[in-house]
């Protein structure tokens, strides 16, 4: 990728049966390929990412073992609906990349430093301690 071009912002909505959420959400939060998400209505997200709508979906694709996903390109000059001021500022926000965080003591001692992404994430689980 060079360093004009913008991930492109998709929407995935999926039937729930047999879908482990809280595994999906712990891939789209780690992954490298995934640049931000949001997930303000329940089994609808959005995201960011390189990766073409195939890429994606091949990458995502263990996740619904029943099928039943779908994934489309938004738009955001031309979308409407109800949602809270921060899920519509969210496609305009200009994310950055997901980075390895640096190494650190505690990274070496199996407590890397914490990394966050920009946006509310209220559907994230916590952290296990």
């Amino acid at each position: 990728m060079n360093g004009n071009e913008k991930p492109t912002t998709y929407i995935i909505n999926f039937y729930a049966e047999d879908v482990n959420v809280w595994t999906l959400n712990r891939y789209l939060h780690d992954s490298r390929d995934i640049i931000a998400y949001w997930n303000y209505i329940p089994l609808v997200y959005c995201v960011k990412s390189y990766l073409s709508a195939t890429q994606l979906g091949a990458k995502l694709q263990p996740y619904f073992p029943r099928g039943g996903f779908m994934i489309a390109e938004i738009n955001a000059n031309n979308m409407n609906g109800i949602l809270p001021p921060e899920a519509w500022s969210w496609f305009y926000i200009e994310h950055h990349e997901k980075r390895e965080p640096p190494l650190s003591l505690g990274g070496m001692l199996g407590t890397p430093p914490p990394f966050s992404l920009a946006g509310p994430y209220p559907w994230l689980p916590p952290k296990k301690s």
